[in-house]
């Protein structure tokens, strides 16, 4: 791909594909993919198996081993009965049966954390979408810049190249050709600006991209068609809210924290536990099936005091969640603002273009009106070159304009919600 010409979709793909904004977000949903899935893990029972070999002379340990191996003998001496070893195999299983439905929440709220991963990636295709567009339109306002200054730097030129003829037959003044030589001076200076603002553009594209800089990435095509944007604070809003991922996901975040609130409260009720074990007992690790045990129990259990910890838990569910009600106001209020700039940016854009593209026309009249002079004599060299220097400026401008009106165009759609689809 480096040193390709791609057009604004292919670069959006690519910037899909690559950067490392979506392959972070790509991320997060898999890690809340994987965190849903443990959370479901409440819901299922668990088994184990366990190998242990003791030996000793504790009476404790003696009698209960013993007796679990059938081999108690009928004399023992319960004060000393002597040494024993043993080889036990356990199969066990435990279920959570009710736990105050806090599994069914946490379940729920690792849900809303995958939809808020997935709007995350939504997000940052939003905004990647318009970054990328922008400086697509910086390096080919760059590269007509450029083109600009080297049409100056010929016309220039040719003129110098006339001017020295004439100085050496005697029809000009010094000082008209040091003007002339001034000039050309000035626009070989602006060339270098141009290679330079186009060489910083370029590389920020290919970051972008998520290329190295400087691997000469060229824009093509601007290909893409952006959708119909109200031009009405309102109905602009009203679209934002309808398609803006960060205000999707805070409305999930937002009921979020008040399951977490109800988890936090379910933390007083009691639980009930379903638990089983399956095991052997034999010291010459035969494990045969007359010294086989098991046992069932249902355990159910209520603390009755913890401390206080229920109490602060839930003050602290309380407590977040009213920041996040206070994040979400303050989200809400920027978004606004987004949508006020960016309705102002496109309208005062679409005024300067039009005015800019005015302005060339009537500095392109002036300068062939000014060169026509010039070549009769009837004008000095210094009008000329002020005619010659207002033309470029006015088309630098019309340019600028341009690529402006593009820009804030694509940051309008950014900030409505409506490049996500296109990154």
């Amino acid at each position: 791909m480096p040193g390709e010409i791609l057009s604004l979709k292919e670069m959006l793909t690519l910037s899909r594909e690559g950067n490392p904004d979506m392959e972070e977000a790509r991320a997060r949903i898999l890690e809340a993919d994987a965190l849903f899935r443990e959370a479901g893990s409440g819901f299922w029972p668990v088994f184990g198996v366990s190998l242990a070999w003791t030996q000793g002379d504790a009476p404790s340990s003696y009698l209960f081993k013993t007796i679990d191996q059938r081999r108690l003998p009928q004399d023992v001496n319960f004060n000393d009965p002597g040494s024993f070893h043993n080889a036990e195999a356990v199969l066990w299983g435990r279920m959570q049966l009710y736990d105050g439905g806090r599994t069914g929440i946490f379940r729920q709220m690792a849900d809303m954390g995958r939809k808020e991963a997935a709007l995350g990636l939504e997000h940052r295709g939003n905004r990647l979408g318009a970054a990328v567009i922008q400086t697509f339109f910086h390096v080919k306002a760059a590269e007509e810049f450029l083109g600009i200054a080297e049409e100056s730097i010929a016309a220039v030129s040719r003129q110098l190249e006339v001017m020295e003829v004439q100085y050496r037959g005697g029809g000009v003044l010094k000082s008209d050709l040091l003007s002339l030589e001034v000039r050309l001076a000035e626009v070989m200076e602006e060339k270098v600006r141009s290679e330079n603002r186009l060489k910083m553009a370029s590389s920020a594209l290919s970051g972008l991209l998520g290329f190295c800089p400087g691997q000469g990435i060229r824009p093509g095509r601007a290909d893409l068609v952006l959708p119909d944007m109200p031009l009405e604070g309102d109905a602009a809003m009203a679209l934002a809210l309808e398609h803006r991922a960060d205000l999707k996901a805070m409305k999930i975040s937002m009921q979020r924290y008040r399951k977490a609130v109800d988890a936090e409260g379910r933390r007083m009720l009691p639980g009930v536990t379903l638990q089983g074990r399956y095991w052997h007992d034999d010291p010459d690790a035969a494990f045969d099936k007359n010294r086989e045990n098991w046992e069932v129990s249902l355990k159910a259990s209520w603390e009755i005091f913890d401390g206080f910890s229920r109490k602060a838990g839930k003050e602290g569910a309380l407590a977040r969640k009213a920041g996040e009600e206070a994040r979400a106001r303050k989200l809400i209020l920027v978004v606004r603002q987004e949508v006020e700039e960016g309705l102002s940016a496109v309208s005062g854009a679409k005024a300067r273009h039009r005015v800019a593209q005015r302005a060339v026309a009537l500095a392109g009249e002036s300068l062939d009106l000014v060169r026509r002079q010039y070549e009769g004599g009837a004008v000095d060299v210094t009008r000329y070159l002020q005619a010659e220097l207002d033309y470029n400026r006015a088309r630098v401008r019309r340019t600028a304009a341009f690529y402006d009106q593009e820009g804030a165009r694509a940051d309008l759609a950014r900030a409505l919600g409506l490049l996500a689809g296109e990154v």
